[in-house]
Formats: C-alpha cells, sequence, structure tokens
C-alpha cells in the first residue's frame, strides 16, 4: 500500500488528473491548496529578499498557487499504471514545471468514528 502526492504547480491539469483516477477507479483523493517556498517568501519577505536571495533565479510572474492532491493506492502494482497514466496526461502545458510526483509506502489506515450511543 503507497501513498501517491501529486504537486501540481499548472492547474489547468487538474481535471485531467481527476477524469484519470475516475477511469483508473482511485477510490478517492483530497485535494489542498498549497504554495512552495518561493510564494511564500514573497508574501512574507517581500521582493527585495527575493531579488538578493537565494530565490533569484525564479521568475516571479510564474511563481502562483498549487495544488496537492494525495491518494492511497491500496495495491503496490497499481502505483507503477497510474503514475504512468497521470504522465501521459501531463504532456502538454504552457508552464515550464507542471508539477511533480511522489509516493511513500503506507503502514496502516485507521478510519476514526464517532461512537453511537
Amino acid at each position: 500500500m503507497q501513498i501517491l502526492y501529486i504537486v501540481l504547480n499548472d492547474l489547468s491539469h487538474l481535471p485531467n488528473i481527476l477524469d484519470t483516477f475516475v477511469k483508473l477507479k482511485v477510490r478517492g483523493a483530497t485535494i489542498l491548496d498549497s504554495e512552495g517556498m518561493a510564494k511564500a517568501v514573497l508574501e512574507y519577505e517581500g521582493l527585495k529578499y527575493l531579488l538578493s536571495g537565494p530565490f533569484q533565479e525564479i521568475n516571479l510572474k510564474k511563481v502562483g498557487s498549487s495544488k496537492t492532491i494525495f491518494t492511497v493506492i491500496p495495491k503496490d502494482e497499481q502505483v507503477p499504471i497510474i503514475v504512468e497514466e497521470i504522465q501521459k496526461v501531463l504532456t502538454d502545458s504552457h508552464e515550464e514545471v507542471i508539477g511533480f510526483m511522489f509516493t511513500l509506502p503506507v503502514s496502516g489506515i485507521y478510519p476514526l468514528k464517532a461512537h453511537k450511543k
């Protein structure tokens, strides 16, 4: 069992990813609004820090919002299939960096439920 994370910078691809999940019978995912470190530094430290600091190479016009999608994949053999299909739908983009994916092993899932009285 693994968890697949997708950090998506080009949000125009979100519908394609969700369609792929449905097609491959991925039963659920959580989608969070997220932002990268460059955007956070820009907002909290200001433009002066970025222009002289470690982020000086970043094109500030391309620093935007992102989505972080994660889903648990119960069978390890499904992971390469799902990853490959996601990569296929992300081949066309106007952005230089669409995002990235990674997986981590999951050792257990523990549902939380209210006790019935």
